[in-house]
């Protein structure tokens, strides 16, 4: 009965083990920078690429908001669901953008981005 009580106690410790950062792990594709990314230099042309180009997330768009605007960007990361949004499968009519899958590089970096701060650098 003392082997597994000790058995037990063992277990439970391993079990609740867990990742105290907080932070979702991300899968980082191959040739795929991982530093310290900008907004100017980085970011911005993949928000203008999959979710600001003309019928959607701009001025006069589609889309709830304008998404060249940093402010308001930010503004929706603050919000919430915009990385889930990403993430859906592209079946679900929640899913952005609308109807395809980003660049695995490029959803990497602005996941990153987002992890880091999303700074407007």
């Amino acid at each position: 009965m003392k082997h597994f009580s000790y058995i037990l106690i063992i277990v439970s410790g391993l079990l609740s083990c867990t990742d105290e950062s907080g932070q979702p792990e991300l899968f980082r594709p191959d040739n795929c920078d991982s530093t310290a990314f900008s907004y100017s230099r980085d970011i911005r042309p993949i928000i203008s690429a999959n979710c600001s180009y003309s019928s959607c997330h701009a001025q006069g768009g589609t889309g709830s908001y304008d998404y060249n605007d940093y402010a308001v960007l930010a503004d929706r990361i603050r919000a919430g669901r915009f990385v889930e949004r990403l993430d859906l499968p592209v079946d679900n009519p929640l899913h952005m953008p609308e109807g395809f899958r980003m660049n695995p590089c490029e959803l990497y970096k602005l996941k990153v981005w987002i992890l880091q701060g999303y700074s407007n650098n």
